[in-house]
């Protein structure tokens, strides 16, 4: 009995060491930085009496479920396995591996710890508990998955037909000034939106979890008079999304690399106005601070159909970085982007950068305010004979609403603001708009 006793204690210490105190598998489920660094305090205590007394169950129960608080899900599971060595015949440990390994993504496991509570006869709430989970896991093990979104709205532009607030625009080229009488002058119109958009996951089985995804992106713009600005679009895409391992001396976590091909065309009153194909090779990875940190590289082969000197190359590069605030409750996220086209025409020839700042507040359960602006710098490289060398900077300012109406229907409103300034005039726009729209997100 002591012998045993003795090999007992020695397996628990094994397990509990083979972790370490400050290790995180998960997001903390504490977002008070305070109160998080307390519970930590706690846990090193619970863990200093363990190792005193290591078949005090309540110390084990206390010492799994402060892992469980602080992210720490392995430590956890190394806890309730252990218990299971001493009494195999305990449901709730059962329950608590299934719902543990489930939370990170060990289905197999997780089915297994679950199926075997059954066995015991558990209470109506317990057993509704399993089925659920069950449920979820099945859906998540299956291999092909599917979700869609459709979405139906409205809005209003205040320079519907993309006209010019000044009366006379003077252009300035290789053969002197030009005066441009100017008669299409802003106005307002009302337009309705449709679209639809379907994106299949496609299970490959992996053990880091990589899937392939086919996406399929169908939208419908008219305006109540403005009809020659009705347009329509349609998009595929498909990407292969390779989950990496994680890289613990660069803290880097959850990293993903995603090739994927693009095309889609546009049409503007029926006719075919733009088609595109493009490649994209994105790398993105969580960080220390439970931000996240993103490199997209892309190359977009552009066919203006009507207008062949704007057809040609894009070859971009973007980055872009997320961080939360606990505190605060806001999630920022920013973007940088550099791109040279390489047109037909080398007076549309262009290098452009660009930069946007995006914000997240829950304002309630149901309800988020975000903003977004953006900056963008156009720099063209060769000058038109007629008008001269263009130069545009466009800013954007939008402020939302987003209403979460119950599972599978929001609501979104936002106000936008923008204007582009030209060094040549026939190209400066401003505009500001107002828009509702309603969205319908099923998963199958």
């Amino acid at each position: 009995m002591f012998i045993t006793k003795i090999k007992n204690t020695i397996c628990i210490l094994l397990c509990i060491l083979s972790y370490s105190l400050y290790s995180q598998n998960v997001p903390p489920s504490i977002s008070d930085p305070e109160v998080l660094k307390e519970t930590q305090i706690e846990r090193q205590r619970v863990f200093d009496s363990i190792i005193e007394d290591p078949t005090n169950l309540e110390n084990l129960f206390n010492y799994a479920n402060l892992s469980i608080l602080v992210g720490d899900l392995e430590a956890a599971i190394g806890i309730f396995e252990q218990m299971l060595i001493y009494k195999p015949d305990l449901p709730r440990i059962k329950l608590e591996l299934g719902v543990l390994y489930f939370r990170l993504g060990a289905y197999a496991s997780a089915k297994r710890y679950l199926d075997d509570i059954e066995s015991y006869d558990p209470p109506p709430e317990v057993k509704e508990k399993v089925e659920v989970f069950l449920s979820q896991i099945e859906n998540e093990t299956r291999l092909f998955k599917t979700q869609s979104v459709v979405s139906v709205g409205m809005g209003i532009s205040g320079n519907a037909n993309a006209g010019l607030d000044t009366d006379v625009v003077t252009v300035v080229g290789d053969f002197g000034a030009l005066d441009l009488n100017i008669s299409n002058k802003p106005k307002t119109d009302i337009y309705t939106n449709l679209a639809f958009s379907s994106q299949i996951t496609q299970d490959l089985r992996h053990p880091r979890g990589d899937t392939i995804n086919y996406v399929v992106s169908l939208s419908r713009q008219v305006y109540r008079n403005f009809s020659n600005f009705d347009s329509s679009t349609g998009v595929f895409s498909l990407n292969r999304k390779f989950h990496l391992m994680d890289n613990e001396k660069l803290g880097l976590t959850r990293q993903t690399f995603t090739p994927s091909v693009t095309a889609f065309r546009v049409f503007v009153q029926g006719s075919e106005l733009l088609r595109s194909h493009r490649v994209d090779i994105d790398w993105s990875s969580t960080l220390k601070d439970a931000g996240s940190f993103g490199l997209n590289v892309y190359l977009d082969e552009r066919d203006f159909i009507s207008s062949q000197a704007k057809t040609g190359d894009f070859i971009g590069l973007g980055l872009s970085r997320s961080a939360i605030f606990p505190k605060s409750g806001v999630f920022l996220s920013y973007k940088t982007n550099y791109e040279h086209f390489y047109a037909t025409s080398s007076t549309e020839t262009y290098i452009k950068r660009s930069f946007d700042i995006s914000t997240r507040k829950s304002l309630n359960s149901t309800t988020f305010a975000t903003t977004n602006i953006g900056y963008s710098y156009k720099d063209y490289e060769q000058k038109d004979p007629l008008l001269g060398l263009r130069t545009d900077k466009g800013i954007n300012l939008r402020f939302g609403l987003t209403k979460l109406i119950d599972l599978c229907w929001n609501a979104d409103m936002g106000i936008t603001f923008s204007t582009n300034k030209s060094t040549i005039g026939l190209y400066a726009r401003s505009n500001e708009g107002l828009a509702v729209k309603f969205n319908y997100l099923c998963v199958e």
